[in-house]
C-alpha cells in the first residue's frame, strides 16, 4: 500500500483539491525529511498544481502563473509514495491542521493559506525533479494497457528477469508497475497459478490471461476508492465496505501466509503449500 489504484485515486484527489488555488514561495520540508532536493523552483513566484499518475508513481506539475514570454514555465516532481504516503489538503483554519503536519513531510500553501501535504507515518516517500516518469519502470497496467501487454509478451521469453518464480516477478516495478502485495495475491489466486513457478514457463495463454486479469483487478480497486488500512486511506470514505468484501485472498485467515524471499507477505491458495515449501527450502 499505496499500489497502483491508490497513486491514481491521489492524482485524481490532487488535481481536484488544487484545481483553484495558487501556491506561492518555498516548498517546505518537514525538520525530520532526510530528501534532499531544490525547495523554491521559481524563485517565490505562484505557481500551480496539477497531478497525474503512472503504475506506483505521482507526477506533480509545478507551472509558474504568468509563465514565460517564451512558452510556460514547468517543473515536474516526481514522487515515490513507500507504504504510507499519501496526499491530503487541510483548510487553515481546520482543527487537524497542527496533527497533520506532525508527520507532513513536504507541504504546498496556497495564497488562501491552505495546504496541500505530503502525509506519511513511515517516512519512506521521496521525491525528487525530473523530465519524465522513470526510465526503469512498465508502462501502467491500467491506463497504458497496449503498451504495459506488448513489452511483457515482447520479453517474457527473452529477460533473465522472468527466469524468477512468477511470485517475485510480479513485484518487479521495471514489468508489472503497480502490482503489491495484495493485488499479487489476488491475482495469483484469480489465475490459479503456481505462485512459486518460474515465470518463463507459463505459455503465451497463460500470459494473456495474467495480463487481462490484472488489468480488470486495477479497474476495480480504483472503482471502489482503492485500500483502506491503518497506514493508508483514501480521502473518499465511499465503498470502504464494498472494498473489505472485494478481498479473495490476501489477509483471508483460510489462505496460507509466508513472507517471500524478497521480504514480502504473500497469500496464496492451500493448495500450493507443497510448492511454497520448496521455494522456501
Amino acid at each position: 500500500m499505496p499500489e497502483l489504484s491508490e497513486v491514481k485515486i491521489m492524482a485524481d484527489f490532487i488535481n481536484s483539491a488544487a484545481k483553484e488555488e495558487g501556491f506561492f514561495d518555498t516548498i517546505v520540508k518537514s525538520e525530520v525529511s532526510k530528501v534532499n532536493t531544490e525547495l523554491d523552483p521559481f524563485g517565490g513566484a505562484v505557481f500551480t498544481v496539477s497531478a497525474k499518475s503512472r503504475g506506483k508513481e505521482l507526477m506533480l506539475q509545478f507551472e509558474m502563473v504568468g509563465g514565460d514570454i517564451k512558452g510556460a514555465v514547468v517543473k515536474n516532481l516526481l514522487c515515490n509514495m513507500g507504504m504510507s504516503g499519501n496526499w491530503v489538503y487541510i483548510r487553515k483554519n481546520a482543527p487537524q491542521l497542527e496533527k497533520a503536519f506532525k508527520h507532513s513531510h513536504l507541504r504546498l500553501q496556497s495564497t488562501r493559506g491552505n495546504w496541500l501535504l505530503l502525509h506519511d507515518v513511515r517516512r519512506f516517500a521521496k521525491w525528487k525533479w525530473v523530465d519524465n516518469w522513470s526510465s526503469n519502470r512498465s508502462p501502467c497496467p491500467l491506463t497504458e494497457y497496449n503498451q504495459f501487454a506488448e513489452n511483457l509478451k515482447t520479453n517474457w521469453h527473452k529477460s533473465k528477469d522472468f527466469e524468477k518464480p512468477l511470485c517475485e516477478l510480479l513485484m518487479n516495478q521495471k514489468w508489472f508497475n503497480g502490482v503489491g502485495a495484495y493485488i499479487r495475491s489476488e491475482l495469483l489466486y484469480i489465475t490459479n497459478f503456481n505462485p512459486f513457478i518460474q515465470a518463463n514457463k507459463l505459455t503465451l495463454e497463460d500470459i494473456n490471461l495474467l495480463i487481462k486479469t490484472l488489468h480488470i483487478l486495477f479497474r476495480e480497486t480504483y472503482q471502489l476508492n482503492g485500500g483502506h488500512d491503518k497506514q493508508w486511506y483514501s480521502q473518499s470514505t465511499l465503498n470502504v465496505k464494498n472494498f473489505n468484501s472485494w478481498f479473495k485472498c490476501y489477509g483471508n485467515k483460510n489462505m496460507i501466509k509466508i513472507v517471500d524471499k524478497k521480504g514480502r507477505n504473500l497469500w496464496f491458495d492451500k493448495s500450493w503449500e507443497k510448492q511454497s515449501i520448496d521455494y522456501l527450502n
